[in-house]
């Protein structure tokens, strides 16, 4: 986008939530001089609060109105070194921050929070809690493949997906149905199964009501190189799939632990017609990325009806491992 002003060129586009950046480049403002006096360089980093990076110069005596443009561009030119060290400097305060070094982080929405009293733990680290709690998908007879692993980063075990190599085919969703709840599930993601190394494309995801999912995904292409300024797309992690992207990103690399924490509220009725859609809310890594949002999309679970539906994890054919798996039934 470029958009010109009585007192300057101004090139960029920026998007803000709260205050702080969520989608930007940087924008520049070469300002002319004010009654012949002074040159600014300014590179804007927060449109909220609209300080800038400036640089002011001193241009040569302006002897004429004719020419006082040919003047100012040779003076620009003068200084370009000057204008992209302003550009790399705004590029370096804006570079990707891990979660707990963003503004808004809540470590009590983060890896390791306890289950609260009255909750359902759906897996404890035992073998036992998943046949208690859970049953295959979209075959409740098959026996459960998933696997009980060490936690490849501390002492406990892990929850690992397993029976399939594509999506869809043996994934695990709880025997009990839900409306409206508050949970939290912790994952990580270890790549190729049975590689011994957590590089490498890793997929899976935690649904809703078995209908609407909050995509796991390891970054692909020119992403894995920068994957804290992700530009994160419908089908990336955190985002409900094809349905509403996450609204910052909060990534941690593959072998380090993730958290999603939600409240869901599941849609509105009347009888079978739908008259509003659920509402989520949802935290990555102690980063709120979906704010009592709508979601609609319906991704390779159940149909979207009245009818309550369970937590689902997805198996892909990758190794994510999951842990500390909880639940506050809050429906009516």
């Amino acid at each position: 986008m470029v958009r010109y002003k009585d007192n300057g060129t101004e090139a960029g586009r920026l998007s803000y939530k709260d205050g702080e950046i969520v989608k930007s480049s940087i924008c520049i403002d070469l300002r002319p001089p004010k009654k012949h006096k002074e040159f600014q360089v300014g590179v804007y980093l927060n449109p909220k609060f609209p300080k800038c990076l400036i640089k002011t110069f001193e241009p040569p005596p302006i002897k004429t109105k004719e020419n006082q443009k040919h003047i100012m561009k040779t003076f620009a030119g003068r200084y370009i070194i000057s204008l992209f060290a302003f550009l790399a400097l705004g590029l370096l305060l804006h570079a990707g921050k891990k979660p707990e070094e963003q503004k808004g982080y809540e470590k009590g929405k983060d890896v390791g929070l306890k289950a609260p009293k009255g909750a359902e733990v759906l897996f404890d680290g035992t073998m036992e809690s998943v046949s208690k709690n859970w049953v295959m998908w979209p075959k409740k007879e098959m026996a459960v493949t998933w696997k009980i692993m060490d936690d490849p980063t501390s002492k406990g075990k892990t929850l690992m997906t397993d029976g399939g190599k594509r999506w869809g085919t043996h994934d695990l969703v709880t025997k009990k149905k839900y409306s409206d709840y508050e949970g939290h599930v912790e994952f990580i993601m270890m790549g190729a199964r049975g590689d011994g190394k957590p590089d490498g494309y890793t997929n899976s995801g935690v649904y809703m009501q078995n209908r609407y999912e909050i995509q796991i995904e390891s970054p692909k292409g020119k992403n894995v190189k920068d994957p804290y300024n992700w530009k994160i797309g419908p089908h990336g992690i955190a985002a409900f799939c094809m349905d509403r992207v996450p609204d910052r990103n909060a990534w941690r690399p593959n072998g380090q632990w993730h958290a999603f924490h939600f409240i869901f509220k599941d849609a509105k009725w009347d009888g079978d017609k739908k008259t509003a859609n659920a509402r989520a809310t949802v935290w990555w890594n102690g980063i709120k990325v979906h704010d009592n949002a709508e979601v609609k999309h319906a991704n390779g679970g159940i149909k979207v009806t009245s009818a309550p539906g369970g937590l689902k994890l997805q198996e892909h054919g990758q190794d994510v491992r999951y842990r500390n798996v909880w639940i506050i039934d809050q429906s009516k």
